[in-house]
């Protein structure tokens, strides 16, 4: 792959990341809120129902506000490399991260019946991210060598 193609689809993805870690940053804040009022006894239900239900909300909220924040890294660090390769190598780890917590995303979702496609859709980017942003690390390297 060419650094030219590794650049641009640093960028591409980069934006992709940084929009689905804005947006999961919304929704956990919305999941959160919810988990928070069910906890709180607000919602007229049944109290050990409610906290329960409360507490696994919140929980999963919680989650989401992590990889919203871990997306939203992610696509920082891909800008950031795309614009100077000498600095791949942080959006390399956090691709490497991200194709690690994809897999058991991929595994849920064919086990458990959920969103296949975006488990797909999630694997492949970071596995994308991985190749560019290699690429922008091994052409750095060997320009240090050669200089």
């Amino acid at each position: 792959m060419s650094v030219d193609t590794s650049k641009t689809m640093l960028k591409v993805f980069g934006i992709v990341n940084m929009i689905l870690g804005v947006m999961l940053l919304i929704f956990s804040a919305m999941t959160l809120a919810g988990g928070g009022l069910l906890a709180s006894g607000v919602v007229p239900m049944d109290q050990a129902e409610a906290g329960v239900s409360g507490a696994l909300v919140f929980g999963v909220g919680g989650a989401m506000l992590v990889l919203g924040a871990f997306s939203l890294a992610s696509g920082i660090l891909s800008r950031r490399a795309a614009k100077d390769p000498g600095k791949a190598q942080p959006a390399f780890a956090f691709a490497i991260i991200g194709a690690v917590l994809a897999v058991p995303n991929l595994v849920l979702a064919i086990t458990g019946g959920g969103s296949l496609i975006s488990a797909i859709v999630c694997l492949g980017i970071n596995v994308l991210l991985i190749v560019a942003a290699n690429t922008l690390r091994k052409e750095n390297t060997a320009e240090a060598l050669a200089a």
